[in-house]
């Protein structure tokens, strides 16, 4: 709920979504920890609709990544970049303001990987318009670095550097696998069959 009483109106297209910062930025709300609370959440950005202020649009792109939907969250970052951005790539709100440049990249990062609920999660929010593609250099908790290649919408490897020797679980889908890193090393991740494997 958005006030104190249930005085929510579904019909209400407002920009602000403050209420939901349990889901983005915090992470007290999350379709695999709390998923009834989650599907609350989408419910909320689905009555304030996907129009809004750059740097409103911001935000409802990284809340929706956060939910792992994928196309939803592309579909924002299309708004943002069409609707809520100015010729010379500022975001637009009277005249101008960062938080939609800085949510815009966030966002795209929260699509391909999620580190806030103790392990580090693959592409979590990938949308089917980025069907192959490559990332390098995502920084997740535990101090590691990050590179990741798909295909055909699917994982095709993850290269982690660990950068300070911290244990690791990694999560891509429903398949998850944990251990141990020495600093310095690169571990490589593969989805093959029904598991996650590290080499």
């Amino acid at each position: 709920m958005e006030w104190s009483k249930d005085i929510d109106d579904p019909k209400d297209e407002h920009r602000h979504v403050n209420h939901l910062f349990g889901l983005h930025p915090e992470h007290t709300l999350s379709p695999i920890t709390t998923p009834e609370l989650a599907q609350a959440a989408k419910v909320v950005l689905e009555h304030r609709g996907d129009g809004a202020t750059g740097w409103s649009m911001g935000w409802k792109l990284n809340q929706w990544a956060r939910l792992q939907d994928g196309n939803h969250a592309y579909m924002l970052f299309g708004n943002l970049l069409k609707n809520g951005t100015l010729d010379n790539l500022w975001d637009t709100h009277a005249p101008f303001q960062i938080d939609g440049n800085f949510g815009g990249t966030a966002g795209i990062t929260e699509m391909l990987l999620q580190s806030h609920m103790g392990f580090t999660q693959l592409l979590p929010a990938l949308p089917n318009a980025w069907k192959d593609g490559t990332v390098n250099g995502l920084c997740a908790k535990g101090n590691f670095d990050v590179s990741i290649t798909w295909k055909d919408n699917r994982l095709s490897e993850a290269r982690l550097l660990s950068k300070a020797g911290s244990p690791c679980t990694v999560r891509y889908g429903d398949k998850a696998i944990s251990f141990k890193t020495v600093k310095g090393k690169t571990y490589t991740i593969k989805a093959g069959g029904c598991r996650l494997t590290v080499h």
